[in-house]
């Protein structure tokens, strides 16, 4: 038995996913310290830190694996990925809002993005779903490049 075959989809989904949700907390933290939380659409931007993390999550299981992966086991990557990741950044808002900064919320509901009868309980789950769906998707465009043997270019013709 090879060393690859205890590489599963989902402890490398579970570990990128933690780091992109950490990276979520770090960029939600320095957009607060630079006084940009009031600015809800930069938010999104942080929507790159999912890409690179189910990009690399998906490269590194199919590099573990000898470059064996299937086409279910990438999206299963990004769906988790996302999931995780949303979860993490959720949980850290539920923290945020109780103890540190409850007007954050306010701030979201006044915001044409979110209704006015916006909970921390809602949020949680709002943010969930804006990682998990996402990741999905985002899992599916890149398997596009990743179900190849070689994952490269192809040749000009």
């Amino acid at each position: 038995m090879m060393a690859s075959d205890n590489i599963s989809y989902q402890k490398v989904s579970i570990k990128y996913g933690i780091l992109v949700g950490l990276a979520h907390i770090v960029y939600f933290l320095l957009m607060r310290i630079f006084g940009l939380l009031h600015i809800v659409e930069l938010s999104f931007l942080s929507g790159i830190f999912l890409i690179i993390g189910i990009c690399v999550a998906i490269a590194k299981f199919k590099n573990a694996r000898g470059g064996d992966i299937n086409y279910f086991q990438g999206l299963a990557i990004g769906a988790t990925t996302g999931v995780v990741s949303s979860t993490v950044l959720g949980l850290f808002l539920v923290v945020f809002i109780s103890t540190i900064d409850s007007a954050y919320l306010a701030n979201l509901q006044a915001s044409s993005l979110f209704p006015e009868s916006l909970s921390t309980l809602a949020l949680f789950v709002l943010t969930i779903i804006y990682g998990s769906w996402p990741g999905f998707w985002l899992a599916f465009i890149a398997m596009q490049w990743f179900k190849k043997a070689d994952h490269t270019m192809p040749e000009r013709i």
